[in-house]
């Protein structure tokens, strides 16, 4: 048999009975923190045009989207990102809204790319975006935001990883590099690659900021990480973020998260795409973030006007993955009956306060049967108006 007629595509998966119920009451519940919050629900389209990523300077390259054409042959794509689709909604339909605007979402991005081998390439993200407000308390509107969604799917067991984009602007800026340069110096700092970030620093070892960037991976902890970049620099910027970053900090903990934040300086994987503060979230000890967000100030000027602009996103799959499955439901009771008694029989399945189905069966000797393959306790039976219960033996 063609193995492509009975299997998904690579990355994808079928969810099936009890993952998709945990699934679906992680997706319940931060909707409805995001909702109490006073966010309001947009849906963009699956298919965008690939103009839109482009207007954006999307840091997605065109070879991670799944891409397919209109009637007119115009370049359409599986919607990458929801970010951006939204940030073209609000500077296009809603131009005359009053600011600020509070969006979130709960649907799916795709993205195709080798690097994804092994990993999901369709994604259901939850997520809000909070448009038309700068400054800390909008930064911590939205951090405590993601703060609550994690807490009210996990608890307390996760934590989330704090940053700043003018940290690493600042000082890569200082070394005035060229491009291939720099994206090599971003990607060891991300993947903590030590050595070889030593190796490709080197010819800059007496510039200022050699050692901040060189520390940058190891930069992970408590507060003592902020004391420590200030002594490794004397870069204006890089110290003013590092005063926001405490002063931010401090307000958490104020709000009742210390416990669940951390200072990571090699968060840097899409520096390009933020402007200020950036953050990402872990659930329980969990290796892959199941959240990222922070500050984007110049995404929407892209479509024409220019709004600022702070978000996450929580990817539902991997947040429910990171979270123990309970056990399969039970069918309690198996409800036959005959078609004479067929409006008795869904009252009492609509009524019972217990786990029961309409048996789909012609005859009790098949109702049974199916009661005993399902496990249930009792096979429940209307005829001729009257209800009998019965017993089931395993």
């Amino acid at each position: 048999m063609n193995q492509y007629a009975i299997s998904t595509p690579e990355g994808s998966r079928d969810r099936l009975f009890a993952a998709t119920r945990l699934f679906r009451q992680n997706e319940r519940r931060i909707r409805s923190l995001l909702e109490a919050r006073g966010y309001d629900e947009v849906i963009t389209p699956s298919l965008e045009y690939y103009d839109v990523f482009v207007q954006a300077g999307s840091s997605i390259g065109q070879e991670k989207m799944y891409k397919l054409t209109d009637r007119n042959g115009r370049l359409l794509v599986l919607r990458p990102d929801n970010t951006t689709p939204i940030a073209r909604v609000v500077t296009t339909k809603l131009n005359s809204d009053a600011l600020p605007l509070r969006l979130y979402y709960v649907q799916k991005v795709h993205r195709a790319s080798s690097f994804h081998r092994g990993h999901s390439t369709e994604v259901m993200q939850a997520g809000a975006e909070l448009l038309g407000a700068r400054g800390m308390m909008a930064d911590l509107d939205i951090l405590t935001a993601a703060f609550e969604a994690l807490a009210a799917v996990k608890g307390e067991t996760f934590r989330i990883e704090l940053s700043h984009a003018a940290i690493y602007k600042a000082l890569i800026a200082s070394l005035n590099v060229d491009a291939e340069t720099e994206e090599s110096i971003r990607s060891h700092i991300e993947n903590k690659s030590y050595a070889a970030l030593g190796d490709v620093l080197e010819p800059f070892r007496d510039r200022e900021a050699y050692r901040a960037l060189k520390a940058m991976p190891t930069l992970f902890g408590g507060g003592e990480v902020l004391e420590e970049v200030a002594r490794l620099t004397d870069n204006t910027e890089v110290l003013r973020a590092v005063a926001y970053l405490k002063d931010v900090i401090e307000a958490i903990s104020e709000a009742g998260f210390g416990e669940n934040v951390m200072i990571d300086l090699g968060l840097v994987q899409e520096i390009d795409y933020y402007t200020g503060m950036m953050f990402r979230g872990y659930m329980g000890g969990a290796g892959a973030p199941v959240l990222g967000g922070g500050r984007y100030d110049s995404l929407c000027a892209k479509f024409g006007k220019d709004i600022p602009a702070t978000g996450f996103a929580i990817d539902i799959d991997e947040l429910s993955d990171s979270v123990e499955l309970k056990p399969e439901k039970t069918t309690e009771e198996l409800v036959f009956a005959d078609a004479g008694s067929l409006k008795a029989a869904l009252e009492y399945v609509h009524a019972s306060g217990k786990l029961a189905e309409l048996a789909p069966c012609d005859t009790m000797e098949e109702a049974l049967a199916v009661a005993r393959k399902k496990g249930c306790r009792a096979l429940i039976s209307f005829a001729n108006g009257e209800l009998t219960k019965t017993e089931v033996q395993a």
